[in-house]
């Protein structure tokens, strides 16, 4: 959903998906020469106790030290140009009150309030329900909450209490797909590749003793003892469970569950998540469920072909029997499963990145096909945002391009600048792929003709080669388009401001810097959002050129 208010100086740009709202103020720059920021309240119509100033950890050089590490953006203004809120509901109805703070610390000044209302329930399209869970561990608000400590250290209303946050709604909406699978005529067929979280073992159990008719392929290579264990240990029967175990060295990657009524394909829930702890709670993932009969039924039939748990080939055959290499991409979703003979779709992917006109944005949480990476490091004119999981050898990308910017996961490993020490998901769960686990690529995400290619394969040649995978590409749907690149811009905030913070740590240190201090002079925050070669000008100028529903 795209909104635009507009006042007689200041215009704010909105996109809101499902859990997060981006908002981006336009202001000419000759009214900015006093402007020490924003002050930003946030009210939620459904529970207008809930009403809130909007606090950061940034503060004035002299303020009187907060309990907590937040202060209020009444008298600590936020100074940026663009703000974002990572704390909404899929359902929720909320009020924005932008207002701009002038003057100097202590004698502060406010202009005219602008009020915005977001209600989310109308950023969905009906076809695609998106989940995201938490997916920063890392944070400093699992940290002030929780205190870093390990889930299963907690005693268990705590432990219920982290989980759930962890989750943000992402195991819920699991189990609640898997719940609609309720008694006789109903039916999940679904494939796993990591299937040990005991809840959702059960909830599988608890349908198929309901009298659903629920079949499992799950793989039975790489996770074949951890898979196995969980369950024996679930007690979950074995006429549910098939094996797949032909070509042993590749892997069956799917992570998707489709839902029956009569026998018939009535939805499918995809995405990156695993079914484990750490894939729930921990690093980032996506649950997305299309409830649309044509879609869950590729799933099906894709589901059906890997039955016989057959070799290499006869799932290759079986995945281009559903759809070919497409050499465009259509409007609407369409849906590539692997194994597949050939590369062409990661060259179709890098094309698309080649081509893109505005921004494009990645999450990978390893290394990927050498062709996107070129498209990717290419010198442009526009932006390309990508997130890594971790830095090694075949990740580390080499562009001299500032556009493209690169993003790490990462935390902080010690407190600085009176932001909390952090820890990551491997810390409170176990190692591994500790920050990034979605497989995203967005091309052009607020042009009217967005691309959203998302799914369990990882862009990798052997993703499409060797495994079982699956992908959907989904063209000129701005809603899922919305949601997904909020969420985008939400984890790569964070990771990128942990990056660049610990970076510049030996610079500000000489310079005796401090990024927590607000500036008093404006023109030290605002200049670079004028400056048309620069990071900060071009994210604002993208909001800007949306097509936007302008709100009274």
């Amino acid at each position: 959903m795209r909104l635009r208010k507009i006042t007689d100086k200041i215009t704010v740009n909105v996109v809101a998906g499902t859990s997060s709202v981006l908002f981006s103020i336009d202001m000419k720059q000759t009214d900015t020469t006093t402007l020490l920021g924003f002050y930003i309240r946030k009210e939620n119509n459904k529970q207008p106790q809930q009403a809130y100033d909007v606090h950061s950890i940034k503060h004035f050089q002299g303020a009187s030290p907060s309990p907590n590490g937040l202060y209020s953006t009444e008298e600590q203004p936020w100074q940026s140009f663009l703000w974002e809120d990572y704390y909404v509901s899929n359902d929720g109805d909320y009020l924005y009150f932008f207002t701009p703070v002038y003057g100097q610390p202590g004698n502060l000044t406010y202009g005219e309030k602008i009020e915005i209302p977001v209600d989310i329930s109308k950023a969905k399209d009906g076809k695609h329900e998106l989940h995201f869970n938490r997916g920063v561990a890392g944070s400093q608000a699992y940290a002030r909450e929780f205190g870093n400590r390990r889930p299963d250290e907690m005693p268990p209303a705590e432990k219920e209490k982290a989980l759930t946050w962890l989750s943000k709604g992402l195991k819920e909406a699991m189990i609640a797909f898997i719940g609609q699978a309720n008694g006789h005529g109903k039916g999940l067929r679904c494939c796993f590749y990591e299937f040990i979280f005991p809840e959702v073992l059960q909830a599988l159990k608890d349908a198929h003793a309901s009298g659903a008719d629920v079949k499992i392929i799950y793989d039975s290579r790489h996770e074949k003892t951890k898979n196995d264990k969980a369950i024996e240990t679930a007690g979950i029967p074995r006429e549910m469970m098939i094996r797949r175990t032909a070509d042993p060295a590749f892997l069956q990657h799917n992570k998707y569950m489709v839902l029956l009524e009569d026998e018939q394909p009535v939805a499918v829930s995809t995405g990156s998540t695993n079914i484990t702890e750490k894939a729930i709670f921990g690093h980032c993932n996506t649950l997305h469920i299309v409830r649309d009969p044509a879609i869950a039924e590729n799933y099906l039939k894709h589901w059906e072909g890997l039955e016989s748990d057959p070799l290499n080939e006869a799932a290759r055959a079986n995945a281009i029997a559903i759809k070919q290499d497409p050499k465009i991409v259509s409007s609407g979703t369409t849906t590539l499963f692997s194994p597949r003979p050939g590369t062409k779709v990661l060259k179709l992917y890098s094309q698309l990145i080649a081509n893109s006109q505005r921004l494009v944005c990645g999450m990978f949480p390893f290394s990927f096909n050498k062709g996107i990476k070129s498209a990717i490091t290419q010198d442009t004119e526009h932006l390309k945002y990508i997130i890594i999981d971790k830095k090694t050898k075949n990740t580390t990308l080499v562009t001299n391009d500032v556009d493209n910017v690169i993003i790490y996961g990462g935390s902080y490993d010690e407190p600085l600048y009176g932001w909390a020490q952090e820890v990551d998901s491997g810390e409170l769960f176990y190692s591994g792929v500790n920050f990034i686990h979605n497989k995203v690529i967005l091309i052009d995400p607020l042009s009217d003709d967005p691309i959203v290619i998302t799914g369990s394969a990882n862009f990798s040649d052997n993703s499409i080669l060797r495994n079982d995978e699956n992908t959907m590409v989904i063209r000129g749907d701005r809603d899922v388009a919305d949601s997904y690149f909020t969420e985008f811009a939400r984890i790569f905030n964070h990771y990128a401001s942990r990056q660049d913070t610990i970076k510049l740590k030996p610079h500000n240190t000489a310079t005796n810097y401090n990024p927590s201090i607000l500036e008093t002079n404006p023109a030290n925050w605002t200049a670079s959002f004028y400056k048309s070669t620069a990071l900060k000008f071009k994210r604002r100028d993208m909001f800007s050129a949306m097509n936007a529903t302008v709100i009274p």
